[in-house]
């Protein structure tokens, strides 16, 4: 595969409330994890103020062991500083991967941003 072959992953955050949102559009692989994982890093994502940080998968169909170990990783990191985590998906493929590896048990899955947030 050449380089104008190579997925993409489009990754943007906001704030939304008492809520960190991050939006991820594309595949979540070997090739993208690492910008997923820079993304998500400790200095990026917004905990002082947040108490809830939404990963919205909506647009993801595909992801393997490098992108579940870094939302394994991020609950990690919130559960220590006291910040929920929860994944937005209806992809098939992703929520498969998540109730296979037993994330589903750790981590919120749910089908919209709405049903993630809390209510105002």
């Amino acid at each position: 595969m050449d380089e104008g072959d190579a997925a993409v992953l489009r990754i943007s955050h906001r704030r939304t409330g008492a809520a960190h949102v991050i939006e991820v559009a594309g595949e979540i692989d070997a090739g993208t994890a690492p910008a997923l994982r820079r993304e998500l890093a400790q200095e990026k994502v917004d905990t002082t103020a947040a108490r809830l940080v939404v990963v919205d998968l909506s647009e993801v169909g595909f992801i393997d062991s490098a992108g579940l170990t870094i939302l394994a990783g991020l609950h990690r990191r919130g559960r220590e500083r006291g910040v929920s985590v929860k994944v937005v998906t209806r992809q098939y493929a992703v929520r498969r991967a998540l109730n296979i590896t037993g994330l589903d048990e750790l981590i919120p899955v749910v089908a919209d941003l709405a049903e993630a947030l809390p209510a105002e």
